[in-house]
């Protein structure tokens, strides 16, 4: 185990970039870290945002990063050949918009959904005009944004308590799910994009079956808010996170749990695994990241 100390504030966001080499952490103290974990020395430190950091992404080909803050901006990196950070620059796109709560890049990387305060889900095409397109609007911030595998279907989830399934390129309505009784916080797909994983302030973690739009089974064992979930490359494993202070390993098949860890870094807002597998991190509340071999 390996704890990362040097957020001045709670670590609300992570990231691996797609070469396992990068850590990325967003705080709200204000900053992100660039943690290289193949050097071991000190994190490169990005400042100047205007509040907490809520969320950070790396581009699918590694060349580029992205962060949101809830003051509303989105910042953007790119790697150089010889792997130096450059800055790109920063945009605002909709002027509702009071604070970034959630994006993901589309799996070709050529364009990056981002949930906002004011309910809204933005597309925006990395390399084309500033101004997104709107494609779904909730009634409450939206907390989290994902991709299928293909590209093509887009889900997102609400402070409404709810999940939206529809057209990740123009926004038509697939379905819409509403069984958690509290806040959606998370939610995954799983390799083969059948399956949609979604976690709530309600502590249950949801099992749902894309194509039909039906609950599979619900996973219980947390007992407080459900941050983050992810599934295992083979879609075989789900690992979810919490403000239980625990990080749970599931069977999917099954729906049994295999484990439970406590690193004892306070409620837990974020969970990462490595694109190997082999390792996975955990964002506390007292300011430190955990990473760990996974069994």
């Amino acid at each position: 185990m390996l704890i990362l100390r040097g957020h001045t504030g709670p670590v609300r966001c992570l990231a691996y970039s797609p070469d396992g080499r990068i850590l990325a952490s967003g705080s709200a103290d204000n900053t992100v870290k660039l943690w290289y974990l193949n050097l071991g020395h000190e994190p490169h430190t990005l400042t100047g945002f205007r509040d907490e950091v809520r969320v950070v992404a790396f581009a699918p080909d590694g060349k580029m990063f992205v962060s949101g803050d809830w003051a509303g901006d989105l910042r953007f990196w790119r790697f150089s050949r010889n792997g130096r950070l450059l800055r790109r620059g920063q945009g605002k796109w909709l002027p509702s918009w009071s604070s970034v709560w959630s994006l993901a890049f589309a799996p070709d990387g050529l364009s990056l959904a981002v949930g906002n305060g004011s309910g809204e889900v933005v597309l925006h095409w990395v390399h084309g005009p500033s101004k997104g397109r709107l494609l779904h609007k909730h009634s409450w911030p939206v907390n989290a944004v994902a991709f299928s595998p293909n590209g093509h279907v887009l889900a997102t989830g609400s402070h409404d308590r709810t999940i939206w399934l529809g057209d990740a390129d123009w926004g038509r309505e697939q379905i819409v799910l509403g069984e958690h009784t509290d806040w959606v916080r998370c939610l995954a797909f799983s390799p083969d994009g059948r399956t949609l994983a979604s976690g709530g302030d309600d502590a249950a973690v949801g099992l749902w079956d894309v194509e039909r739009g039906e609950e599979k089974t619900i996973l219980t064992g947390h007992t407080a808010s459900v941050r983050q979930i992810v599934f295992s490359s083979d879609g075989r494993t789900l690992f979810s996170a919490g403000w239980d202070e625990t990080v749970r390993v599931w069977d999917v098949a099954t729906g049994r749990q295999r484990a439970a860890y406590n690193w004892q870094i306070g409620r837990i807002h974020d969970l990462a695994l490595a694109p190997d597998g082999m390792t996975a991190a955990a964002g506390g509340h007292d300011h430190s990241i955990v990473i760990w071999d996974v069994e």
